[in-house]
This record gives C-alpha cells, sequence and structure tokens, in this order.
C-alpha cells in the first residue's frame, strides 16, 4: 500500500475507536449532584421538607422572587397604571403556583411518611 492509503486507514480506525470508547470515557460521570444520577438522597429530602430548609425555604425562595420581579419592573419602566396590572398578572401566578406547591407538598409528604415505615 502507498502512504496514502495507510494514512486513511489509520485515521478511519482511529476515529472509530475513539468513537466507540467514548461512551466509556464519560461513564459515571455526573458531576456534582448529589446521589445516584443527580437524584437526592430521600431521606435528606424529606429531612430538609420537614425542616424547612434548602429548597422547601419558601421565605428565602419569595424573597428572591419578589426582588427578580422589582428589578424586573424597574427595568421596564413601568407606569403605576402598569404596576397595578402587572402585581395582578403576578398575583395570579403565585395562586397557580401556590396550588400546584400544595399539591407537590402532599406528594412529598406520602413519600416521606412511607419512607418512615
Amino acid at each position: 500500500m502507498n502512504k496514502r492509503s495507510n494514512s486513511i486507514i489509520t485515521a478511519g480506525l482511529l476515529a472509530s475507536v475513539l468513537l466507540a470508547a467514548s461512551p466509556f470515557a464519560l461513564a459515571d460521570h455526573h458531576g456534582d449532584r448529589k446521589g445516584h444520577h443527580g437524584k437526592q438522597d430521600m431521606a435528606e429530602m424529606c429531612e430538609d421538607f420537614r425542616e424547612g430548609k434548602g429548597r422547601f425555604d419558601q421565605d428565602k425562595r419569595h424573597e428572591k422572587r419578589e426582588q427578580r420581579r422589582a428589578e424586573m419592573a424597574e427595568r421596564l419602566q413601568l407606569t403605576d397604571e402598569q404596576l397595578e396590572i402587572w402585581a395582578d398578572i403576578h398575583e395570579e401566578h403565585r395562586e397557580k403556583h401556590e396550588q400546584r406547591r400544595e399539591k407537590m407538598k402532599e406528594k412529598i409528604q406520602e413519600r416521606c411518611d412511607a419512607l418512615e415505615k
């Protein structure tokens, strides 16, 4: 074989090996997340749920949400009438979110109760 054919075959073989090996090289890479496949430990989640900390700290989340809304309203330079409409829209969104949150709290409570048994 000539030099060109050897180079093409070698490049093709190298590319094939790299493609075949890539899933093995990247396997078991889940980043810095907790638990397996990014799922949080159920016992730890239930503890956070009962204590209202972490992702279940509603006061902290509410403060951040209100701060972002205020900053957005300021950037948009809304008039008083527009601010009232803005507040009404966000109140409707908050009510819908509260309904979804209550359903999720019930599901989490059931899971945590089942875990304790």
